[in-house]
């Protein structure tokens, strides 16, 4: 409800009033290349903030450097059918996501994907789940000994979170949290093989170079979340990730379904191929230059790109002190992700053993799919950090046949029972420039209240920059936030 009200009280009275209402000197019959507010960037931050701005009555323009709009929402089509490469769960808390799919008549189906349980692949050694106690390659201590692999970091950190609200990761008292998550898992007193299981299965900066503070907020909210929702009796007996599963939706058909309907939403004032190049703000306006030279003029700019695609942008006036280090530091972990599909007797029935593996050699997740209508065809087999980087060296094609002869190796009942549908990777988008942000140890402290903060003429957006919601929510929630701003900064 407090959401509610503060777009009410931000936009009340503004849908139906004209772009020189909000800004002074606009009107409605300005030049093509004048506008009230550039956005740049077309996921689903950048939408979310130019259609609450269109809807607002400002004359508005988004420019995506790609010839799509959805950023890391990415559908891409096979030969029989689709694949999501980045977000599809629209979690049971995902408020702004829902309300606008349905604002938009974007169907939505119950649940979201599955993947099949996990066996594990231990220096490259094969252990099914229920030999993993036991097993010579568990060289973990105590009641760790009981803990998969994969859910080592639960035992230590989201089952442990010191703060019990969404916002408890901005108080002051979160601060001392703002270490590595390596010196929080020593001090609640893992092991050493469990830390290093925990890194090996973590993307980039891992254990030594995240804080674990942005990874409380993460881990507090998908809780809180799931907590109010979970009491079912048919969840029982599912883990987190099962029961956040079966609690989600899906969008119908393809993911890429709800960004497009949000860029339709916008009309001409969405377009593609656009790569911004360049920044210029004065005391009365902005100027906004893209690679193909076109340059357009705006009151305000709203910068809803990842920092590590902003750093490459020559802004004017400069960004200076932590919010210029933000821009400049903040790492982006790597993902090259590898496509299979499976093809004649499964593997999984032919040895017996668990479909998907959790692994710290090569590769660190082999998840296969379970569709929403239970089929399971493919399998996504993903290298993080250091071994993305690796596997990035080669084509998709030569990706795609050492991660088969790989798995033909350490589990031969896949040996000619895969095929190569596709390989990509974050980090190769040069418009995205990986998977997903962090923060290193004092880094929350320093850039959370500060790098969001507008800059001149510049407002920033964008999943980084999120305060309460994670995952495309925390996206949507950003968008809202740099529009509010601009309404009320440019209100009489």
């Amino acid at each position: 409800m407090r959401r509610r009200d503060l777009i009410a009280g931000s936009l009340a009275g503004s849908i139906l009033l004209p772009a020189s209402s909000f800004f002074p000197g606009a009107t409605l019959s300005a030049a093509p290349e004048k506008y009230d507010v550039i956005v740049i960037g077309g996921g689903l931050a950048g939408l979310n903030t130019a259609i609450h701005l269109s809807d607002s009555g400002a004359k508005v323009l988004l420019l995506e450097a790609s010839d799509r709009v959805g950023g890391r929402v990415r559908t891409v089509d096979y030969s029989d059918g689709v694949i999501e490469l980045g977000a599809s769960q629209i979690g049971p808390s995902y408020a702004r996501v829902r309300d606008m799919t349905s604002r938009l008549k974007v169907p939505l189906g119950e649940g979201a994907h599955m993947y099949a349980p996990y066996s594990f692949l231990v220096d490259d050694q094969l252990v099914t789940k229920t030999a993993w106690a036991s097993s010579r390659l568990n060289r973990t201590v105590g009641a760790e000994r009981e803990r998969m692999p994969h859910t080592l970091r639960a035992m230590y950190l989201e089952e442990r979170i010191p703060f019990d609200s969404i916002d408890g990761w901005l108080s002051p008292e979160a601060n001392q949290y703002d270490v590595s998550l390596f010196e929080w898992l020593r001090n609640q007193g893992a092991s050493d093989e469990a830390i290093r299981l925990i890194d090996q299965g973590m993307v980039d900066p891992g254990v030594y170079g995240i804080s674990v503070l942005t990874m409380m907020q993460e881990a507090a909210r998908s809780a809180l979340g799931l907590s109010a929702l979970s009491s079912r009796e048919d969840l029982a007996d599912m883990d987190v990730y099962q029961r956040f599963a079966k609690l989600s939706s899906h969008v119908v058909g393809r993911m890429s379904a709800f960004p497009e309907a949000m860029a339709a939403h916008l009309g001409d004032s969405a377009r593609l191929d656009m790569p911004v190049t360049a920044i210029d703000m004065t005391a009365t306006g902005s100027t906004v230059t893209c690679k193909d030279g076109s340059r357009f003029n705006a009151d305000f700019v709203v910068s809803a790109i990842p920092f590590s695609v902003l750093r490459k942008i020559a802004i004017t006036p400069g960004l200076s002190g932590e919010q210029a280090d933000a821009v400049n530091t903040m790492p982006y972990g790597r993902m090259s992700q590898v496509w299979l599909r499976v093809k004649g007797e499964p593997y999984w029935e032919k040895d017996g053993i668990e479909a998907s593996m959790w692994g710290n050699g090569m590769f660190t997740l082999l998840r296969q799919e379970i569709g929403y209508g239970g089929e399971r065809e493919l399998v996504s087999v993903s290298a993080i950090g250091p071994r993305a980087t690796k596997l990035d060296a080669l084509s998709p094609v030569e990706r795609g046949q050492v991660a088969m002869d790989y798995l033909a190796r350490v589990r031969p009942s896949t040996k000619d029972r895969l095929e190569l549908v596709l390989a990509e990777s974050w980090a190769q988008q040069t418009y995205i420039g990986g998977v997903r942000h962090s923060y290193t140890p004092g880094q929350v402290i320093r850039f959370r209240d500060t790098m969001l903060l507008p800059h001149e003429r510049m407002h920033f957006a964008g999943e980084h920059t999120r305060r309460l919601e994670v995952g495309m929510e925390s996206a949507m929630e950003s968008g809202e936030r740099a529009a509010i701003e601009i309404l009320q900064r440019t209100s009489v």
